[in-house]
């Protein structure tokens, strides 16, 4: 065989798959093992360095040529058409997030000012909470002073009676007049029991009451009883003559007292108690000659008429 290449002759040689031409070894450029260990298949489809070289240029892609250089770059051209508005919406969107970044960092300080205020209102309402219970322990020593003021008051008036229904006359003498009803109830008092007299005006009228303090509480509970028990004194029966009116004898009450004693009277008439009435500066309510005697000191123990 001879050697397409060098035209020397050979014995053995490779043979190319594409144009069946024979070529040396050193021709071929591959040693004699080489070539043997390729195997049938390979060996078959071996080429030459001028099929490979063909091959390659017959299978250079078409935009090796001008004219699908020109494409790809009209393609792209088309493609990049939309660039501008990409950027502006890129811009837009990026002027955007500045805004929100600003917002944000407004946000934040408000934040801040919110968590400082509320840091204070907290102070401030714990000093309140603080204030409230000192508040509340005021009213509560106050509502001791004021029960205890009251039944100071009422203690200091055990010995009084307040007689209610007696003219006021010009130059008058309360003494005169207490003897003139004290024989018209048929308790004579000692002018010596008496610790003073005097003249006041009634809260609710024009009237002026007597009030009179025994030195001797049982005096005074006696007087008050037998008053009572005299239904028809007038003040036609001490001297007033134009006077028809009744007189009235009872305990000397603080206003306080007065009040309650009202309340309980509506009360006990509601529920359908009998007796109502005052002994010792207390009231006292009981429904039947049966019942138990109940003592009304407070406005909470109207809670025991029922």
């Amino acid at each position: 065989m001879e050697c397409c290449m060098c035209n020397a002759l050979f014995n053995d040689g490779v043979l190319c798959g594409t144009c069946k031409r024979y070529f040396d070894y050193g021709c071929a450029q591959i040693t004699e093992t080489g070539w043997r260990k390729l195997g049938a298949d390979r060996r078959a489809a071996w080429k030459c360095g001028s099929c490979k070289t063909a091959t390659v240029t017959t299978s250079l892609p078409e935009s090796v040529s001008l004219e699908s250089i020109m494409r790809e770059i009209r393609s792209m051209k088309n493609q990049l058409t939309g660039l501008p508005n990409l950027v502006e919406s890129f811009n837009d969107i990026k002027t955007e997030l500045s805004d929100i970044k600003a917002s944000c960092e407004f946000l934040g300080g408000k934040l801040e000012d919110f968590s400082i205020k509320i840091n204070n209102f907290e102070d401030r309402l714990f000093n309140l909470e603080k204030l409230d219970g000192a508040v509340r322990a005021l009213e509560e020593e106050i509502s001791t002073l004021k029960t205890q003021a009251q039944d100071s008051d009422n203690r200091s008036r055990l010995n009084n009676i307040e007689i209610k229904g007696v003219p006021v006359k010009k130059d008058e003498n309360l003494f005169s007049i207490l003897d003139s009803i004290s024989k018209s109830i048929n308790c004579n008092i000692d002018r010596n029991q008496i610790n003073y007299i005097y003249r006041i005006q009634s809260s609710q009228s024009k009237e002026k009451s007597i009030i009179v303090s025994f030195l001797n509480r049982y005096i005074k509970e006696d007087f008050v009883a037998a008053g009572r028990a005299t239904t028809n004194l007038c003040a036609s029966n001490i001297g007033f003559k134009d006077f028809s009116h009744r007189i009235y004898i009872n305990d000397h009450l603080s206003s306080n007292t007065k009040l309650l004693l009202n309340s309980v009277k509506s009360l006990a008439k509601e529920k359908g108690y009998q007796y109502t009435w005052i002994k010792y500066g207390k009231i006292h309510v009981r429904k039947n000659n049966t019942s138990r005697v109940l003592i009304i000191s407070r406005k909470s123990d109207l809670n025991k008429i029922s």
